[in-house]
C-alpha cells in the first residue's frame, strides 16, 4: 500500500512541474503583413458581386488598407467586413471609391 501511494504521489509531483513548464497561451496572435495581405486577398475574391481586381491591399503591422474602385456602397460594405474577418488584422481603413 505504501508503495502504491507513494509512486501516485511521485507521478501527481511529475506531472505538476511538467504542467509549470509550458509556454503561456499567446494573447495576441502575430501573423506577417504578407500573410495577412493574402489572406485578405483571398477572402474577396470569394465575395459573390466583389471584382477583387478592383481592390488593392496593403498591409503594414496588422494595419490593412484597402483602396481602388467598387461599384455601389454594399460592395464597399462587403469589403471591409470581409477585411476585418481575417485573423491578425488589427484595423482596415477605407480608401475605397465608388465607381
Amino acid at each position: 500500500m505504501k508503495i502504491l501511494l507513494s509512486s501516485s504521489v511521485l507521478a501527481a509531483a511529475l506531472l505538476a512541474g511538467c504542467a509549470s513548464s509550458m509556454p503561456p497561451e499567446p494573447t495576441d496572435v502575430y501573423v506577417a503583413d504578407n500573410v495577412i495581405t493574402a489572406n485578405v486577398k483571398s477572402s474577396l475574391a470569394m465575395q459573390p458581386g466583389l471584382n477583387p481586381s478592383d481592390i488593392y491591399v496593403e498591409t503594414y503591422q496588422g494595419k490593412v488598407q484597402l483602396s481602388g474602385f467598387a461599384a455601389t456602397q454594399q460592395e464597399i460594405d462587403t469589403a471591409l467586413a470581409s477585411a476585418r474577418s481575417i485573423t491578425g488584422v488589427k484595423s482596415v481603413t477605407n480608401d475605397l471609391r465608388l465607381k
